[in-house]
């Protein structure tokens, strides 16, 4: 039969207070597993922290990868519970060990999981404070600033997620590109290009291979934008030059450290 959880959790600390941090690992570790399985979401995470943390301090140099492993699994019990801000922080030190042992895919996918939490924590807080359970307790600012840094953080984080995802999704730049192309086009048909001195109400082939020039900023100068057309022009220029650099920056933060 297995022993209680509680009993196993109180018995890693003892060995944790001792510096015995193998076998603090080991009951920590035991213990997270049997919450887990009684669905007690944030004891587990609690314990299994705990287990990455003793671990940590056990192996020095030497591997890293039980400890990541343990906070990844902390993690996604932290989010079973309904605390984002501490699956955030646990996320956030998994990727830390993963990227020690050079095991970088899953630093990547950690690292998602970490700014994807906070923007899930800042959602709640700004719109369902009720919804969040804290494991750990933390101290909430209050006032006019940390509202406007709490709603400042929450859009920077949204942005990064649809533009690149959070730098470890770069297809997603790709599908950000295409989508303002195909929508800059749709508008230009609504408006007037010129074509060799003459105006002419684009189709949206044209109007597809204009905006592609445009994104593209290559501007051959065979057909230009007049009227209104204009302000699509430019906001499409501008997106070109800062979705093609995120996209390089991305491919380049993913794929190079390999």
């Amino acid at each position: 039969m297995h022993r209680e959880p509680k009993i196993l959790e109180e018995e890693a600390y003892s060995f944790l207070y001792q510096e015995k941090f193998d076998e603090a690992f080991g009951l920590f570790r035991k213990a997270g597993d049997i919450y887990k399985t009684k669905g007690n979401h944030k004891q587990a995470a609690i314990c299994l922290a705990a287990a990455g943390s003793s671990w940590s301090v056990k192996c020095g140099e030497k591997t890293f990868y039980n400890s990541a492993m343990c906070y990844e699994e902390a993690s996604m019990e932290a989010e079973q519970a309904g605390d984002y801000e501490y699956a955030s922080l646990l996320y956030k030190y998994a990727a830390a060990n993963y990227e020690r042992d050079m095991e970088f895919f899953k630093f990547a996918d950690c690292f998602y999981s970490s700014k994807e939490c906070r923007r899930k924590f800042l959602t709640y807080l700004l719109l369902k404070p009720g919804k969040i359970h804290q494991i750990a307790k933390s101290e909430e600012e209050r006032g006019i600033m940390p509202l406007l840094r709490r709603i400042f953080s929450w859009l920077a984080l949204t942005f990064s997620y649809i533009i690149w995802g959070h730098g470890e999704r770069p297809s997603r730049t790709v599908l950000s590109g295409l989508a303002i192309i195909f929508v800059s086009a749709l508008l230009y048909t609504f408006g007037y290009l010129s074509r060799g001195g003459g105006a002419f109400k684009p189709d949206f082939i044209e109007a597809l291979y204009f905006s592609v020039i445009t994104f593209s900023t290559v501007g051959y100068g065979d057909i230009i934008a007049v009227g209104a057309n204009k302000a699509v022009v430019m906001f499409e220029a501008m997106c070109g030059l800062f979705v093609m650099s995120i996209f390089i920056v991305g491919l380049s933060r993913k794929y190079l450290r390999i």
